[in-house]
């Protein structure tokens, strides 16, 4: 029995470890890019909740919305983590967005594998959305966009 418990206890905490250093490099294989296109390292995410961006720039309700996460964002930089994912038309169109808006996250290159992979997998049909996900990478709640509650989430 003691020796059960013991494998249970090592088991346990090495699924907690190796949670705690979830690797995003699965989830977004292609890597991140910012408003210019340049690679970004991907390690910025490491360590934070990170919440998964849905939007897009002809999209009204996203255009309300995003300015009140830019602001959300930046007073939670230490803990929170934004990527966008775009419905934009095109590139140009998605990279003009993150300017305009002073989006101070990093995106997935336009129309990647990643970013349509979450898309598809938490059956994403309507924008804009944000996904939140613990620093384990587990999905926290699909319904980021209630900024009280995901704050509650960073625990504030």
């Amino acid at each position: 029995m003691k020796s059960f418990l013991a494998s249970l206890s090592l088991l346990l905490c090495a699924t907690l470890a190796s949670a705690a250093d979830f690797d995003w490099k699965t989830r977004f294989p292609q890597g991140l890019v910012d408003d210019a296109g340049k690679a970004v390292d991907i390690t910025t995410l490491k360590n934070k909740t990170v919440a998964v961006y849905c939007s897009a720039h002809w999209c009204p309700p996203c255009r309300v919305f995003t300015p009140q996460l830019v602001k959300f964002a930046n007073a939670n930089k230490t803990k929170l983590a934004v990527v966008f994912i775009s419905s934009d038309k095109d590139e140009a169109q998605m990279f003009a967005y993150m300017k305009e808006t002073k989006m101070p996250w990093p995106a997935v290159p336009f129309k990647s594998a990643g970013g349509s992979a979450i898309k598809r997998e938490q059956g994403v049909s309507g924008i804009p959305t944000l996904l939140v996900y613990g620093k384990d990478g587990q999905l926290l709640t699909k319904n980021g966009r209630d900024l009280p509650g995901l704050e509650k989430l960073l625990g504030k």
